[in-house]
């Protein structure tokens, strides 16, 4: 005889499967690569692609929040000893953008082409925000006009030229694991 439970009320999280995982794995991989490796020969108006934010944004909008910064921990972390910084701030940035793009993606109505471009454009405008309030409390005062004009607005322009094709390319990787608009609709 067995007994039949009910459905618990609270939603947990519902976190990858093992085939998930290894997809996610692969997408944090090429991410870390483009960004070790391409993203210093790129350059638009003084400014360089950030390949990881991208990335991490991305696996936010189509995973959820719980996934989006976990992600964005692991890519922070791999990104800052790839290239030999300080680990602790890039992780607790990406940490912020994964987890409030992924919430982003779980309450607003997303319009279907919007979505990563603005997700994008706001996530580069907070971690360089945060990034030049971290130099500045380090004593690395950063002129305005130079954080603006050849930090700040490139990198706005850069990255969210690179969200569409991007998010296009991670969506398509993890579509064999399912996103989360497609588990909202069922």
């Amino acid at each position: 005889m067995s007994i039949i439970r009910p459905a618990k009320a609270t939603s947990e999280p519902i976190w990858p499967s093992a085939g998930e995982v290894a997809r996610l794995a692969v997408v944090l991989l090429v991410a870390v690569l483009l960004q070790t490796a391409v993203a210093p020969h790129l350059r638009l108006l003084g400014a360089f692609p950030d390949f990881a934010l991208i990335a991490v944004v991305c696996v936010a909008l189509l995973k959820g929040s719980e996934t989006g910064a976990v992600f964005g921990f692991l890519t922070g972390i791999f990104t800052a000893i790839a290239l030999m910084e300080p680990f602790g701030l890039s992780a607790f940035v990406f940490v912020l953008i994964g987890y409030f793009a992924g919430r982003y993606a779980e309450t607003a109505d997303l319009p279907a082409g919007f979505a990563p471009l603005l997700t994008v454009f706001v996530a580069t405008l907070v971690a360089n925000v945060l990034f030049a309030m971290a130099q500045f409390l380090l004593a690395r005062e950063v002129p305005l006009g130079f954080f603006l004009g050849r930090v700040l607005f490139p990198s706005l322009i850069f990255n969210t030229l690179l969200a569409a094709p991007v998010y296009l390319l991670v969506r398509m990787w993890l579509r064999g694991a399912g996103d989360l608009r497609a588990a909202a609709r069922t």
